[in-house]
């Protein structure tokens, strides 16, 4: 019964977006979970910011390449 009953929705909702000429929003194409941004963090930390991360991951690659 609940088979049927999604069908008969899925069919009207084609039916009405045939007739407004509306397309469904498409679903985002990546989702990013971050399970460390939940998580408390020390504030002390110099490398909490995300600029300082991005700027000593450059120092790293950029030592790297020297090598």
């Amino acid at each position: 019964m609940a088979g049927l009953v999604h069908s008969i929705s899925q069919t009207m909702k084609k039916i009405r977006l045939a007739m407004t000429e509306k397309n469904e929003p498409a679903a985002p194409g990546v989702v990013l979970h971050d399970p460390a941004a939940k998580r408390a963090h020390d504030l002390d930390d110099p490398f909490f910011d995300d600029k300082v991360q991005a700027r000593m991951a450059d120092v790293i690659a950029d030592a790297g390449h020297k090598k």
